[in-house]
């Protein structure tokens, strides 16, 4: 009976959980009817049962582990939003932004593969913040003060935000099972689904509620350790504010700007922007790890044939992101400007190229070492590639410790070209222009690595990836990662504060060079041979536009900017001759008209550079902080005039409350 009457919603209640349930039950319906969801859980269970068209068991296994994980995180992140909502904010507002957010990038990149689906989304979200900003200008809408709506809650308020996260998580499971239920049984009296499967349906109808009970549960834990707790007088059972912790926060937000206020309220629970809060970026962490994990098994069901020619591109894009992370260390933490960060890179390649082939047995006249043993070698040598590179960042970075600006940019460059030219001269150890050619394969037990198989690659590189973001986020916290964001800000002001110039600078240079020849060493193995034609200035000019686009000194931020730029570069600019032969496509009249105006011969690909400069000069004047930008850029390029003077740390007592949080470094 307890349990029921809790599942009943309050009047007040109900609003919310209409707005969140029909937010969410949308795009989720779509991608399970309209899209692949529903025949990846049919293809799972069928093959299981030994009925279906895959029968690979493993297969079937991760295909039933991603399901689940994805079906449960919604159904926790409907909870968690409808407990995390202050009621602000309008429905329609909200599901107008659920559209454009989810909806429309759903549609697309079904329709027209992942790559230029979000690609256009690129372009579809800009002019839908632009019109929605002309609109509440023209409306005269000023967005509440996020410091009046900060909550203090007690035991009884926490109860309630408890009772409502049960609330969304179990209405929204239990909406879906329904919609499901409706939409197998249409599917089933018209012959479109397999009678085995009514089984499946019945369980289905059953756990869902079941499991959304307790998942609300988990959502629940989630939203109040992001709240501000009263705390209790210990006398009557009754509870009153907690002085000392209203004061704290409450007194810290008050001190900042507005900017600042916002930053810090979106994750307090409730607010008005819970899709935005922190607990909610948790579930997208969640999702998008679930998607990348299990993507080289879901990838059939999504977007048909050619899954080995994706994995290969995105293995590809997976080494540019470790590129900008590791240039993102030296330019956006340190404020180093490095215009040859290629050149470590190639470091890294030809050191791997060198000691996984036959060319360093040539060149020392001994017996050939065995293939399967270089391909074992391959794990340590990543990491001596990587240190190698480092200890030529280093040597880099000594001669220029009393250089800044333009001034370090241009010896950077000159390095950039000396260290290409220098293997291409080598021809002794490097082959020169002819390169090294058949570099093994990493080796591993029970995997099978070649060129024509770019699954074990993939996970390869999301290992690489994963490793860099973690050491990245370590250093940016560090004591190390403080020292280099100080020089970078004022590098007098930090050398008088006691930090060493000297070694923060080297550290920094070769940390970055570190990542570009962890880098290089894979980009040789999948390659399987390294060229010094794919080391130029141009290069590292690609590296540093991925850093400021997606915005420096970001993690978050330089991961989207790598992964735009190489996909603006690498597949939308290089198939758009592809696109323009087919006579239905727009850019088919296009070129005619080109060519049929005087310019003969007329290609795309000729104005491939012309087409990427265009977009990088649009995103840097209307978007200059970056895609992604750190909060402390977005602050210095977006501060607005009427914003009071923020109070800083010194004018916060040592050892008062709120003190070390104003102090930290992001």
């Amino acid at each position: 009976m307890a349990i029921a009457n809790t599942l009943v919603p309050a009047r007040n209640t109900r609003a919310l959980l209409i707005k969140w349930i029909v937010g969410l039950l949308v795009p989720i319906a779509v991608f399970t009817f309209v899209w692949s969801g529903e025949a990846i859980i049919n293809n799972a269970l069928l093959g299981l049962l030994g009925q279906g068209v895959v029968t690979n068991i493993p297969l079937l296994v991760e295909l039933t582990i991603f399901i689940v994980i994805f079906y449960a995180t919604v159904i926790a992140l409907a909870g968690y939003l409808v407990a995390a909502d202050s009621g602000l904010r309008g429905m329609y507002e909200l599901w107008i932004d659920v559209a454009v957010f989810v909806l429309v990038p759903l549609f697309l990149v079904q329709s027209l593969g992942l790559i230029i689906g979000l690609a256009l989304c690129a372009v579809i979200w800009p002019l839908y913040f632009f019109a929605r900003r002309r609109l509440y200008r023209a409306l005269n809408y000023t967005p509440p003060t996020p410091l009046l709506n900060l909550k203090v809650l007690n035991a009884e308020q926490r109860a309630e935000l408890k009772r409502r996260a049960i609330l969304g998580s179990f209405w929204f499971s239990a909406v879906l099972a329904a919609v499901w239920l409706i939409v197998d049984l249409i599917f089933f009296f018209t012959n479109q689904l397999d009678p085995i499967l009514l089984v499946w349906v019945a369980v289905r109808t059953l756990v869902l509620p079941v499991a959304g009970y307790f998942l609300g549960q988990l959502a629940a834990t989630i939203a109040l350790r992001r709240t501000i707790p009263a705390k209790s007088n210990g006398s009557d059972g009754n509870s009153t504010v907690g002085a000392s912790t209203r004061v704290s926060k409450r007194r810290q937000l008050e001190t900042l700007s507005t900017t600042r206020v916002r930053e810090e309220a979106a994750d307090i629970v409730p607010n008005d922007l819970p899709l935005r809060s922190t607990g909610a970026q948790r579930f997208y962490i969640i999702l998008i790890v679930a998607f990348l994990l299990f993507y080289p098994v879901i990838d059939p069901f999504l977007f048909g044939s050619g899954t080995n020619g994706r994995l290969a591109g995105y293995g590809d894009a997976g080494y540019y992101v470790i590129l900008a992370l590791g240039l993102n260390i030296v330019v956006g933490f340190a404020g180093l400007l490095d215009l040859g960060y290629v050149a470590f890179f190639a470091i890294g390649a030809y050191t791997w190229g060198i000691f996984g082939s036959t060319q360093l047995t040539n060149v020392l006249n001994i017996t050939a070492i065995n293939a399967h043993l270089l391909s074992i070698l391959f794990w340590p040598m990543l990491i001596v590639a990587a240190l190698v590179a480092a200890f030529f960042g280093v040597l880099l970075g000594a001669p220029t410790l009393r250089l800044r600006g333009d001034y370090l940019a241009i010896v950077t460059l000159g390095f950039g070209e000396i260290v290409p030219i220098v293997f291409l001269e080598l021809d002794k150890y490097t082959n020169g222009t002819n390169g090294i050619v058949g570099v093994n394969s990493p080796s591993f037990p029970g995997i099978d690595w070649s060129i024509i198989t770019p699954a074990p690659y993939y996970y390869l590189i999301l290992a690489l990836i994963a490793l860099s973001i973690f050491v990245n986020v370590r250093l940016r916290d560090s004591r190390l990662g403080r020292a280099w964001i100080a020089i970078r800000e004022d590098a007098i002001a930090a050398a008088s504060s006691g930090v060493n110039l000297v070694a923060t600078k080297l550290f920094a240079f070769g940390t970055g060079a570190f990542f570009a020849g962890l880098a290089g060493a894979f980009h040789a193995a999948k390659l399987g041979q390294v060229s010094p034609d794919n080391f130029s200035f141009g290069d590292s000019v690609i590296y540093l536009a991925m850093v400021v686009i997606g915005g420096i000194g970001s993690i978050p931020g330089v991961i989207v900017g790598a992964l735009a730029v190489y996909s603006i570069n690498e597949f939308l600019l290089a198939q758009l001759d592809t696109l323009a032969a087919d006579p239905t496509n727009p850019l088919f009249a296009l070129k005619n008209f080109i060519v049929s105006h005087g310019i003969q011969g007329f290609t795309f690909g000729n104005i491939r550079n012309l087409v990427f400069g265009i977009v990088l000069v649009v995103i840097m004047i209307y978007r200059p902080e970056g895609l992604i930008p750190s909060a402390r850029r977005r602050r210095e390029l977006r501060q607005t005039t009427d914003e009071g003077m923020e109070v800083g740390s010194l004018d916060v007592v040592p050892g008062a409350p709120g003190f070390e949080s104003e102090v930290r470094v992001e």
